[in-house]
């Protein structure tokens, strides 16, 4: 019995001796920036708690905060600030280290008015005889004072897909250019204010002058997305002014060389690419509706970018080339006629009609592998045949014939046969004029600069000048549209219209 008693005394006195173990606690820092969920700008003044609690922090003016001393473990971050939508995030925080955190905050929407709808549009809603190159502006507000930005939508009817023209602009004006004569266009603006969902504007609209022909008397010709397109344009009133032109095709396809249709002027004519073929078109003066004129025979000469055809007197046919063949073809594709054929061995390279002296036609041949050339002067429908005297006194090239307005005169590109370079490129075209009654032979072109051609030549003004184009003699770099006067002294003047154009027309 009293083994038993000691025995337990000493498990009692065994167990009051042992130490209960030691607990260490770590900690760790947070650190974290309050930012604008929209604009990534820094938020002051966000109160910062965490779960499970520890210290209050409050962002400062960088959006920064820090909570020193957090036992190390899972917490949620909780942002809050009036005006924005509360904020959660779950972090790991480990002793001893530094944590660091960014809190995205969502402007609270339930708070926040959307923006106004679009107002005070300019062109105003339904405004009629706009010009093709306007500005369009209106208002936005929004009560709050967010900062909007806004997309702009232009609709070619009521009915069609809306083409964006601006997207997130801040500006509350877009200018636009070449827009479509004669045509009604619908616009739309989006107002935003990257809190509330988009506001939607009515649609507005407006309509765009008809082309101005008596205004814009000259068309030419321009490159556009590598393509030559088709421009309309007026002379300046004065020097140093700005060009006044609008651009009539889009530039998706080629049109060269068009010419305006005498008397009703409403139409002109252009050179297109069908398939592998060059034909003409008819269209709208202001380059709309282009119908295709030639099928069966088509225009075809020693270079068909180079080819000059042109629109009978009375503006109801069209007289081309076709190697060595002329045609004549109503502006509606119907009557095809073989008019004349050149001498063995030459091509047509241009052509114009006048209805004096029982409907003439002048035309200019050359052969397919040098540049001999004829300038031939007869009657509709008869045998071509060349100026008696003017051969020998024109040897070299001769291209782009054109009557004056009388019939009397002839204007022409004439190249000397000694000034083509080893390749066969004219070097020094000036534009010389004939006198069918006096057998006068002039050279306009005297106060060229060397080093340059002048070519196309187009009597306006009801005769008094020549509309034409100036060019490098090399074809290096850009060509412009001339006007010069029909003198001969040095009190000749000679004014650029057009820069960067070729293949002009007037009337």
């Amino acid at each position: 019995m009293k083994k038993l008693t000691f025995f337990i005394a000493a498990l009692i006195l065994l167990s009051g001796c042992r130490e209960d173990p030691i607990e260490i606690k770590s900690y760790g820092r947070l650190i974290g920036e309050v930012l604008d969920a929209n604009s990534l700008l820094p938020i002051t003044g966000v109160s910062i708690t965490t779960n499970p609690e520890s210290d209050l922090a409050v962002s400062d003016e960088f959006g920064e905060f820090a909570i020193d001393s957090l036992l190390e473990g899972s917490y949620s971050i909780r942002g809050r600030l009036s005006g924005y939508d509360e904020s959660i995030i779950s972090v790991q925080v480990e002793g001893d280290r530094v944590t660091s955190i960014k809190l995205l905050m969502s402007q609270a929407t339930d708070e926040n008015s959307p923006p106004s709808l679009p107002s005070v549009p300019q062109p105003a809603n339904g405004a009629q005889g706009i010009d093709p190159n306007l500005t369009l502006s209106w208002s936005g507000f929004d009560v709050d004072g967010d900062s909007l930005s806004f997309d702009v939508f232009l609709f070619a009817s009521d009915t069609s897909a809306g083409i964006p023209l601006a997207l997130e602009t801040t500006d509350t004006f877009l200018a636009v250019e070449n827009m479509g004569f004669n045509k009604r266009y619908y616009w739309q603006v989006v107002s935003k204010d990257g809190i509330n969902p988009p506001v939607y504007g009515e649609v507005w609209n407006f309509s765009v002058r008809k082309y101005p022909k008596d205004e814009y008397r000259y068309t030419f010709v321009r490159p556009v997305n590598d393509n030559f397109t088709l421009f309309g344009g007026k002379e300046p009133d004065g020097t140093n002014l700005p060009e006044m032109s609008f651009q009539l095709t889009d530039g998706t396809e080629a049109y060269w060389r068009p010419k305006l249709r005498p008397i009703l002027r409403d139409d002109m004519a252009a050179l297109q690419l069908v398939g592998t073929e060059v034909h003409i078109s008819v269209m709208g003066r202001d380059g709309t509706n282009p119908q295709q004129v030639t099928s069966t025979v088509p225009v075809r000469s020693k270079d068909e970018t180079l080819a000059s055809y042109c629109w009978s007197p009375t503006g109801d046919q069209l007289l081309y080339m076709n190697f060595g063949r002329l045609y004549r073809i109503n502006k509606d594709g119907s009557g095809l006629a073989l008019v004349a054929e050149a001498e063995d061995g030459f091509l047509f390279t241009g052509v114009d009609w006048t209805s004096l002296n029982n409907n003439t036609i002048v035309a200019t041949a050359e052969r397919p592998g040098n540049f001999e050339s004829r300038l031939y002067l007869f009657q509709m429908d008869s045998v071509p045949a060349q100026i008696p005297g003017l051969g020998p006194l024109l040897n070299g090239q001769i291209r782009h014939p054109v009557f004056s307005p009388s019939g009397k005169m002839i204007a022409f590109s004439y190249n000397p046969s000694g000034d083509f370079s080893a390749s066969g490129m004219p070097l020094n075209s000036q534009i010389r004029v004939f006198n069918t009654e006096t057998g006068a032979l002039i050279n306009l072109s005297f106060r060229k600069d060397n080093g340059t051609n002048d070519v196309q030549p187009k009597f306006i003004n009801g005769g008094a000048k020549v509309l034409f184009v100036n060019k490098a003699s090399d074809n290096i770099g850009p060509s412009k549209v001339m006007l010069m006067d029909v003198e001969t002294t040095q009190n000749q003047n000679r004014i650029t219209l057009f820069d960067n154009a070729d293949m002009p027309d007037w009337n």
